[in-house]
């Protein structure tokens, strides 16, 4: 009897702090932005508020964990990318098609990670800094790179390239404003995004292609 019980409480205490994230992910997702309270969540996943200070010190520490959550597959995976035996024109590809998907997923990415880099600690700032912008800088860069040298691509300035790219993957799902005034649509559907993919892929392959001719 006290081994179950021992499981049940080591169970539970391990699913708490994903409970609590997932509670902080669906408002956010709910409230199209960053403005929700501990209370919200502790109501929302069921679990006393202390323990958001017991796992994450303060909201702050939540919105880091979620994040690093989000990012850390996508950036693994873009990693090893890099050193993948296909064209640089498939990796930018796959690359742009996962950042898409992210954004699509997660659509207040972009706030959040602007949030903990201008309006927090400077060391929170540096953890999302290295932890999320800075593996897409070197890996656009690297991609970048290796296209111009296949002479597949030309030589664009990766800094611009990445505001460019990174820019076009998050804008489409945080104008919610558009979508309601201009789309009279409520939400992106994954028709939408399907099809947007499409679009901003077929726009960096033209940009980006390098000129035959000349």
């Amino acid at each position: 009897m006290k081994k179950t019980t021992r499981a049940t409480r080591a169970k539970g205490t391990q699913s708490s702090p994903e409970a609590l994230l997932d509670a902080l992910h669906s408002l956010m997702i709910e409230r199209r932005g960053l403005d929700v309270a501990i209370a919200d969540i502790s109501e929302r996943s069921g679990l006393n508020t202390g323990l958001v200070r017991y796992y994450f010190k303060s909201k702050n520490g939540m919105l880091v964990a979620l994040l690093d959550r989000i990012v850390n597959l996508p950036i693994r995976n873009l990693r090893a990318l890099i050193d993948a035996p296909i064209t640089p024109w498939e990796k930018l590809k796959r690359h742009l098609s996962g950042l898409i998907n992210t954004h699509y997923r997660y659509p207040y990415m972009n706030e959040l990670v602007a949030y903990l880099i201008n309006g927090t600690d400077e060391e929170i700032a540096k953890h999302v800094y290295t932890s999320s912008v800075e593996p897409l800088l070197i890996a656009q860069r690297a991609i970048i790179q290796q296209g111009v040298e296949s002479g597949e691509f030309r030589d664009v300035d990766p800094t611009f390239s990445y505001f460019t790219l990174t820019g076009a993957c998050d804008y489409m799902f945080t104008a919610s404003y558009v979508h309601r005034l201009g789309l009279h649509a409520s939400e992106v559907s994954d028709e939408m995004r399907q099809r947007y993919t499409e679009h901003v892929l077929n726009f960096v392959r033209a940009g980006l292609q390098a000129d035959v001719a000349g």
